[in-house]
């Protein structure tokens, strides 16, 4: 019988490079109550730096690693808004049954307050989202390209025109007809008046005679 020497071996590869979170702006943020706080609070932190340059550069260090700091204690948009709704809700549900106090009304009132607020960061939050949507693939062969295209196409096209005795104009070269001599004619013709300049033959003379002096 023969012995071999040979013992398996089971090797795991595998590598953890440290990445750094990318910080992202939020332009919601500036809608928030406490927004200039944290920025006032996270641009006065003491800096021991000599050269002015690196100190502005440390100060918006500090101002994103606050922000950032910041950023994890907001609560989320839409289960906010989701509660505000539920609120809203059973107020008028239970307005349905009997008149509101005093108090219940003005809580209503504030919370219909405070949903147009949150609506509103919420626009800004998806507006700055579709914007990186467009950057990324706006000018790829994609569903996104051609449905955008399409609501421009819709957006900024001109159906029909129509003429001065009524009749609409649907096709191409019919309403860049009727455009170009509409133009014309709200453009006139100018009349001569007179002229501003001295244009008299000494005049000239004296010119040409500079131009060429010296000889």
């Amino acid at each position: 019988m023969q012995s071999f020497d040979h013992t398996p071996c089971i090797v795991h590869i595998n590598t953890k490079i440290p990445r750094d979170k990318v910080f992202r702006f939020e332009n919601y943020w500036m809608e928030h109550s406490n927004f200039l706080q944290v920025v006032q609070h996270g641009w006065t932190v003491p800096v021991h730096c000599p050269d002015p340059a690196m100190k502005v550069m440390a100060r918006f260090k500090n101002l994103r690693r606050v922000l950032r700091a910041w950023q994890t204690h907001i609560s989320s948009l839409s289960l906010l808004i989701d509660n505000i709704k539920m609120l809203i809700n059973f107020l008028e549900v239970l307005e349905e049954f009997r008149d509101l106090s005093l108090h219940e009304w003005n809580f209503k009132e504030l919370l219909n307050v405070k949903l147009i607020s949150l609506l509103d960061q919420q626009r800004i939050y998806w507006k700055q989202r579709g914007n990186l949507k467009y950057v990324k693939f706006g000018d790829g062969n994609i569903k996104f390209f051609h449905a955008n295209a399409t609501i421009k196409f819709r957006k900024y096209s001109i159906a029909f025109l129509q003429n001065q005795a009524g009749e609409q104009i649907f096709d191409h070269n019919g309403k860049a007809d009727l455009l170009w001599t509409t133009l014309k004619e709200r453009l006139g013709v100018s009349e001569f008046s007179h002229i501003y300049f001295d244009l008299s033959l000494e005049y000239l003379n004296s010119v040409t005679f500079l131009l060429t002096w010296p000889p």
